[in-house]
Order: C-alpha cells, then structure tokens, then sequence
C-alpha cells in the first residue's frame, strides 16, 4: 500500500526496531532451555529468515499453556535486564528529526514497564506520544486498528515499521503501510518475501522516506 496522503504519526515497534535485544531475548531463552526442555538455540540466518510462529514449531514445539508459562518467563527476565538493552545507532537522530515531521509512537508486544525502561535508559522517550504495549504475539492488527480509533487517525495516514514478518501482515491485514526495517529479527530476504510497502537498511532511510512521501502528497 502506497500512501498517497501526508504522514500525519509514525508508529513503531519496539525490539528489533528501535531497541537491539534480539541478543538479550535469545540468551534468556538459552537459560530456559533445560527446563522447557528445547535445544539451546543460535543466531543464525535459517532463525533470521522464519516467522515468528515457524521460529515457535521448528525450535520450541511447546502446546499453548506451557508457550504461555514461557512468554511469561521470558519477559519476567527480560524485565531485570532492561538496563543492559541499547538503541541501534543511528536511531536517536532518527527520532530527533522525524518529531518535526509528525507524532511519533509505539505499539508493542513487550510490557508497559519494559517499554519505558528502554525508552527512558536511552533518552528517547521523549519524542513519543503515544505508547501501546502488551500486544499479542499474532494479533498485533487488532491492537493497531484500537490505536487507530483511540488516537482518532485514519489507515492513510500513519505508517508502521516494524522488524518482523509478523508486523508486515498485520499491516497487510489493517491495510496499513509499513517501513520494514533489515537490521532487526528477520533477515531483509524474508522480509522481501513477504511483502513490506518500504524497507530501511539504515535509521536515516525512515526519514527520506517520510519526506518522500510528504513531497509527493503535497
């Protein structure tokens, strides 16, 4: 979905976008390892390349109560190690700009006070909004299309960007536009696959974008 209209928000995720902790989130799951019984896993680019829910059969293969007690573990742990989760550089200057453009905000899956953690750790939290948090794993369309009632915008004019497959088909089912990002979860070549309305390769590619598409609307 082209936009064809100014970008009046951008709305962004929050891990593999903004903030590097795939490596944080990847050894937590390490250390549960033995007690859910799953083979420790590695970085690599066969993980980078699988959906969040293929990423869930292929390496953990864990029924729906026992994924539940997991998440929840995971973020519990996550959530003391927040002080140790950085920005990708480039990011803040992204930010800076961008709040000139439009309203920035956030719509994630992680937790409320993770979220603000990061956020404040980095200095960054000054350039949002808006926060949405504790989203479902799959059903992050449905949290977007309440921050789009809440919020009071119409479905051309915000754009997501988001590191994930998952993110591109939430888009797709919201018929929002997305910026995928290369430098987050997925590789650039599942991204590609799937289907993004932009891509970043670098923070400073999401601002040349915005301005493209506000050159054109106008």
């Amino acid at each position: 979905m082209i936009m064809s209209k100014k970008v009046k928000a951008v709305i962004f995720d929050l891990d593999g976008t903004l903030a590097d902790s795939f490596h944080i989130g990847l050894a937590v799951a390490n250390e549960l390892a033995p007690k859910y019984k799953y083979k420790p896993i590695e970085d690599s680019p066969v993980i980078r390349d699988l959906s969040f829910r293929e990423f869930l059969l292929s390496h953990l293969n864990l029924g729906k109560i026992r994924l539940s007690f997991w998440a929840r573990e995971i973020r519990r742990i996550v959530s003391q190690k927040t002080g140790d989760i950085k920005i990708f550089p480039g990011i803040k200057d992204m930010l800076e700009e961008l709040s000139k453009e439009c309203k920035i905000g956030i719509l994630t899956s992680n937790s409320t006070k993770n979220a603000l953690a990061v956020l404040k750790n980095n200095g960054i939290d000054q350039y949002f909004s808006f926060l949405y948090t504790n989203c479902s794993a799959f059903g992050k369309w449905g949290h977007l299309k309440k921050l789009l009632r809440t919020e009071k915008y119409k479905r051309d004019e915000v754009i997501y960007v988001g590191d994930e497959i998952r993110d591109i088909d939430s888009c797709k089912i919201v018929h929002v536009p997305i910026i995928a990002v290369t430098w987050g979860g997925n590789s650039a070549k599942a991204l590609m696959q799937t289907g993004a309305d932009y891509y970043a390769y670098i923070p400073s590619d999401i601002n040349a974008i915005i301005r493209m598409i506000n050159q054109k609307a106008q």
